[in-house]
């Protein structure tokens, strides 16, 4: 995806054209964090991992894209006739609202025009991450 397409799905979720649930909607939110070159940063500042915790997985070779994946499997909605979904990490639980959802969609959109208006090249970010899950499957013999 490019600049141009993520910056518009992220608004269209903002708005809720196509009448998702918030879980739907985070999860596509984070896919499309997942491919921007600084989703590292953006996770921790919407404060969905400590940036503590994002360091030490930084230092174990995880990309933004490990990162988003993992929280895909973390995050459910709290409960049936909820509109809040819930991040569960090693026994804590973190309540997401529909209002933080909002913000962290502005967030990504923010970051998204900053890095445009950088000339980050989404297709070399996608080469370099290729190379190094490359580089990391090599280096586990598979």
């Amino acid at each position: 995806m490019n600049y141009k397409g993520s910056k518009e799905l992220c608004l269209a979720l903002k708005k809720n054209i196509y009448k998702l649930n918030n879980h739907q909607r985070m999860q596509i939110l984070l896919s499309v964090i997942s491919e921007i070159p600084d989703s590292l940063s953006l996770i921790g500042q919407m404060g969905l991992i400590d940036p503590d915790r994002v360091r030490v997985l930084l230092a174990k070779g995880a990309t933004g894209y490990m990162i988003c994946q993992a929280l895909l499997n973390m995050i459910e909605v709290k409960a049936p006739d909820s509109d809040e979904l819930s991040l569960k990490v090693y026994g804590y639980v973190k309540p997401i609202t529909p209002a933080e959802l909002n913000n962290f969609i502005d967030l990504a959109v923010g970051r998204i025009q900053q890095q445009e208006l950088e000339g980050y090249d989404l297709e070399e970010h996608h080469q370099e991450y290729e190379l190094s899950l490359d580089e990391i499957e090599t280096s586990m013999g598979l």
